[in-house]
């Protein structure tokens, strides 16, 4: 069924220099922006029908947000409209990206977005690397980030994610630089604070720390990372009841962390404990 609803012979399939009209029909519905009847109406009709107006099938597809149809379509366009021109930029590929996106298919996203962008669509770098993240890809995150940095030199967004990826790959010592460059192009980047703080963290710089994650949640309260490193820089500051505070706040946040039960566990028993009695003064001689 899949290979008749799809696959069609190259005189079937629009090409450029040849825009007939669209039936009345789907003309009607293409003005109405009735995409969802427009998808239905296309289901209706012969393969060699969609086929010579797949870019109106896939818009439709798009704009009614059938992600799954729209994904199976355009993967099925793809090596057909490329058979004599090799790989190029096409609306088929624009979509297939993010039709693997909402579909959850992260790693795929990026690498797809990653694709688009060397065909010359400028903002897939960085479509890439926003899909690698969501798909926790560290390496495809650095590769990304580091193809948009050779564009764009100076793009803060790419230094926050590459610092990121560098991090997440447990290189600190070239994550720290890099994420200090990124704040200074624009502070308001929350997950930069975090991971700065992180490595931080890890270089028991703790008040300083604990500065970045300060920053970190200023800007987006609710991230559990940067929750549950600011009770681990709290806790090593000895400031208790906060390293406590911010471990339930993380814990409410995914309850099943047994991690964080456990810090938890011992940021309450610290907290409970009677506060140090101050030390005498000095006598008076």
């Amino acid at each position: 069924m899949l290979t008749y609803l799809l696959l069609l012979m190259p005189t079937q399939i629009q090409t450029q220099g040849f825009a007939p009209t669209l039936p009345p029909q789907a003309e009607a519905l293409l003005k109405a922006k009735d995409w969802a009847g427009l998808a239905d109406w296309f289901e209706t009709v012969p393969p060699a029908t969609r086929g010579t107006f797949y870019e109106q099938w896939i818009q439709s597809l798009n704009r009614s947000q059938r992600w799954a149809r729209l994904l199976t379509v355009c993967e099925a366009l793809q090596p057909q409209l490329e058979a004599k021109s090799g790989p190029r930029l096409g609306t088929y590929r624009l979509y297939r990206a993010q039709a693997l996106g909402q579909l959850g298919r992260h790693g795929e996203a990026a690498i797809a977005h990653a694709e688009n962008a060397r065909l010359g669509y400028a903002p897939g770098f960085a479509q890439a690397c926003t899909e690698a993240r969501l798909a926790q890809e560290w390496p495809t995150l650095l590769a990304c980030s580091e193809e948009l940095l050779s564009r764009q030199a100076e793009d803060a967004d790419g230094m926050a994610w590459k610092g990121e990826a560098l991090a997440r790959l447990h290189r600190l010592d070239e994550a720290e630089p890099m994420l200090r460059a990124a704040l200074a192009k624009d502070p308001k980047i929350a997950y930069a604070w975090n991971n700065l703080g992180r490595c931080l963290n890890e270089k028991k710089a703790w008040a300083e720390a604990c500065e970045a994650l300060d920053r970190a949640l200023a800007l987006e309260p609710n991230q559990l990372e940067a929750l549950f490193n600011r009770g681990r820089c709290l806790f090593e500051l000895k400031r208790y009841k906060e390293s406590r505070d911010d471990f339930r706040a993380a814990l409410a946040l995914q309850p099943d962390n047994l991690l964080l039960v456990e810090n938890l566990r011992q940021a309450e028993r610290y907290a409970a404990l009677p506060a140090p009695k101050p030390a005498p003064a000095p006598r008076k001689r």
